[in-house]
């Protein structure tokens, strides 16, 4: 199978999970591409004060890579700067969130496994 770039699905979603501004999210493939232990692959473009609120996973795991830019990475209540090549695992039980404040954009790529 092969998806090309321009069949792709991309939607914006405003105050994510809270978050400030908006967030483009641009699928890797569909959940119906996927098998039923996966439900989102995607990639992520955070601009200037935009991001996602903190909230907890429940029965999954999501994993956040990030391809471009920085961000500050919510993990369990705690802050950190993160930057091009970290990878945060939000596990099954946990809560994260993530937010850019820098001038420069910040692209993640992310997925959630079921457990």
């Amino acid at each position: 199978m092969i998806i090309k770039d321009n069949e792709r699905k991309i939607s914006e979603r405003v105050a994510m999970r809270g978050g400030p501004g908006s967030v483009l999210i641009k699928d890797v493939c569909s959940k119906e591409d996927m098998y039923e232990k996966s439900r989102l692959y995607a990639q992520m473009l955070l601009k200037e004060n935009c991001g996602i609120g903190y909230h907890e996973h429940e029965g999954e795991e999501e994993i956040f890579v990030i391809n471009e830019g920085r961000a500050i990475y919510n993990d369990d209540g705690n802050e950190y700067e993160v930057g091009v090549g970290d990878v945060m695992i939000c596990e099954d039980g946990h809560g994260h969130g993530i937010s850019n404040p820098f001038k420069e954009d910040c692209r993640l790529t992310a997925l959630i496994v079921l457990k």
